[in-house]
């Protein structure tokens, strides 16, 4: 039986909550507030996500893997998706998107066709983060299905190569080099190589030098590149290159800390709460920004005395609580979808 690492579910919770209070009180002061790097959870999502999926791949046929993502990604995603576009055509004085955009967005690569048929709207525009995650789904897929998974590291070694000459070239913004997702490969090598030490994947010596080598470099390599890589704030502050360089450094330490530390939770309250709390993650993030600021535009035009940060928090609350009730419905529509593919 695999471990579960628990606390990872607490960090991915916490990078969820860290993202919808950047997107809800960003330039809501001019201080260094706490949720001002809160787009920083997108880069703990990719690191997570290397880990996750390479522990996926262990032991699974490419079949069992795609089967498993699509049944974790698309109904959930094509529900709330929905249901973020009617809301937002019910909510008076909101800035709704198209139909033919909405379309686009189900498909899960919308943000793909800014690049390919000029600007499109997004329904949530928290939604591009979905397309780099199915990319590199579909990229270490192929991989596997062509040479196994016994050899990703070759795969993730390849990746940080080309996204290293991509910006020693000044190349990392054509379009066609973005689509190798130049940007966020080091964080998932990271995730990846350190799930690959982690399961002692390594049959050689040699492998076991790869593996901590991309751990190592692709840490110093995201660090290193952060100032061109990640989009710039709207809103400057003189110190924002040096916070987030530390905050990386950081979650490069941190993550690897409580992969080892979850080893030790054992009580079985802990890991379901965690577990409970991971898994409201991805409809919490489904549901925030597009909903969050439609509703709360609403409520502050007809009862402005109601200051944005109060309000703010007052719908975290509700959105919390409802992730919770989406997460545990979603778990049986998977079970239900799940038999049905097996029986298939």
């Amino acid at each position: 039986m695999k471990n579960h690492f628990s606390l990872l579910d607490a960090l991915r919770f916490f990078a969820a909550f860290w993202v919808m209070n950047f997107h809800f009180l960003f330039n809501q002061t001019g201080d260094l507030e706490w949720y001002r790097y809160g787009n920083l959870g997108v880069q703990l999502f990719f690191i997570i996500s290397g880990f996750v999926i390479v522990q996926s791949l262990d032991g699974k046929s490419i079949q069992e893997f795609a089967t498993n993502r699509f049944l974790r990604l698309f109904p959930l995603f094509w529900i709330l998706c929905t249901s973020t576009y009617i809301i937002t055509l019910v909510i008076p004085n909101t800035a709704t998107v198209l139909f033919s955009e909405y379309l686009r967005s189900m498909t899960m690569f919308g943000d793909l066709f800014n690049g390919i048929v000029g600007y499109t709207r997004l329904i949530d525009p928290s939604y591009w983060t979905l397309t780099i995650e199915l990319l590199f789904y579909i990229g270490i897929g192929i991989f596997t299905y062509v040479y196994t998974d016994k050899k990703i590291r070759y795969f993730f070694s390849v990746w940080l190569v080309i996204s290293a000459t991509a910006f020693l070239l000044s190349i990392d913004h054509n379009f066609y080099v973005k689509l190798l997702l130049v940007a966020y490969a080091p964080y998932f090598v990271f995730g990846g190589a350190l799930a690959l030490i982690t399961m002692r994947q390594a049959a050689t010596l040699f492998e076991k030098y790869i593996d901590w080598s991309l751990l190592f470099v692709s840490a110093a390599f995201a660090t290193y590149i952060h100032p061109r890589a990640l989009e710039p704030y709207y809103v400057t502050n003189p110190y924002d290159e040096q916070i987030i360089t530390g905050l990386l450094i950081v979650f490069f330490i941190t993550v690897p800390l409580l992969v080892y530390i979850s080893r030790y939770v054992k009580n079985p309250r802990v890991i379901r709460t965690l577990s409970i709390l991971g898994g409201m993650t991805y409809p919490l993030y489904l549901l925030h920004q597009r909903i969050g600021n439609a509703v709360m535009n609403f409520v502050m035009s007809h009862y402005n005395k109601i200051s944005w940060s109060h309000l703010s928090i007052g719908f975290e609350v509700v959105i919390i609580c409802i992730a919770y009730w989406v997460y545990v419905w979603d778990v049986q529509l998977r079970k239900w979808l799940r038999g049905k593919f097996l029986r298939g």
